[in-house]
């Protein structure tokens, strides 16, 4: 018993630490921004690849590499996510860190709206009010205009909403097959989807853009290591709202390392997209 109420408070804290970590792979992403976008997927696939395949040889699981159900909802899990993540990459290249990370954690609100018109899960009012607020911060941190400066915003809002498709698809499927044999297929996936996009325009690193590359991969693979123990500590409903963690992280590091400035606007929008999803957390569990 104490087991577990000790595994359940570890929750928040795996949360926070994953959400550290995808915060530090901006930094990578930054740093070697001047390297093809698909260039910085495929090395941050191939190390994830790497290290989800060794997890399932190590506990003994190559035999549930071999998917019976759920390869069509693995398929478009991985197509979905595979162009949220490229958005991402993209929009942390051009974008202050923390607006990407920001209009990022929109996703969750696109699985509410798509699980709302393609599972057919009943939408609340409470998260329809906490939907409409979390438009409203994005565009506060957006603020629209109409030339080329937006583009990069709309490709991250691009990447939150199929960021959100991916995981309606996951939620279809995660019962059916294993978390790190989904993990491996969206990074083979992804992966080989690049290299049409490199053929001709593959740019070959120096040492160092080699270990920003890599430490791209390492970071989001600490990150997917301690998402995957604190979903595995408590009620995911009760973790999820600690992700919006990495929009304060991305705040600082932000500022530290590259010496971006939020204006208040933007910090404002920050805010209203936090609390309206922890607002959609109290009143989930209000409902539950």
């Amino acid at each position: 018993m104490n087991s577990l109420k000790k595994a359940k408070n570890l929750g928040p804290i795996y949360m926070i630490a994953s959400s550290f970590f995808f915060a530090l792979m901006a930094v990578f992403i930054r740093y070697t921004k001047d390297l093809p976008t698909f260039e910085q997927v495929v090395f941050r696939n191939f190390v994830i690849s790497i290290l989800m395949f060794l997890l399932i040889v190590k506990e003994k699981r190559i035999h549930e590499m071999k998917v019976k159900d759920g390869k069509k909802e693995i398929f478009y899990r991985s197509l979905f996510g595979f162009i949220g993540m490229v958005s991402n990459f993209y929009a942390v290249k051009y974008l202050n860190i923390a607006d990407s990370s920001a209009i990022g954690k929109l996703s969750p609100f696109f699985v509410m709206i798509f699980a709302a018109l393609i599972l057919r899960e009943r939408l609340e009012r409470h998260s329809i009010i906490a939907i409409i607020l979390s438009i409203l911060g994005m565009l506060m941190v957006v603020k629209p205009k109409f030339d080329g400066s937006t583009i990069p915003s709309l490709v991250a809002l691009t990447g939150a909403m199929t960021a959100g498709l991916a995981m309606v698809m996951l939620s279809s499927v995660g019962k059916k097959v294993r978390g790190e044999v989904i993990i491996l297929y969206f990074g083979i996936f992804s992966t080989l989807a690049c290299i049409p996009f490199l053929v001709g325009h593959f740019v070959i690193p120096n040492e160092t853009e080699i270990l920003n590359l890599l430490m791209i991969g390492v970071s989001a693979g600490l990150g997917q290591f301690f998402l995957t123990l604190a979903y595995k500590s408590g009620k995911a409903t009760e973790i999820a709202i600690y992700s919006f963690s990495q929009i304060i992280f991305s705040i600082f590091i932000g500022y530290f390392l590259f010496n971006e400035r939020t204006d208040l606007i933007s910090l404002t929008g920050m805010a209203i997209i936090i609390l309206s999803a922890y607002y959609n957390y109290k009143r989930s569990i209000v409902y539950d």
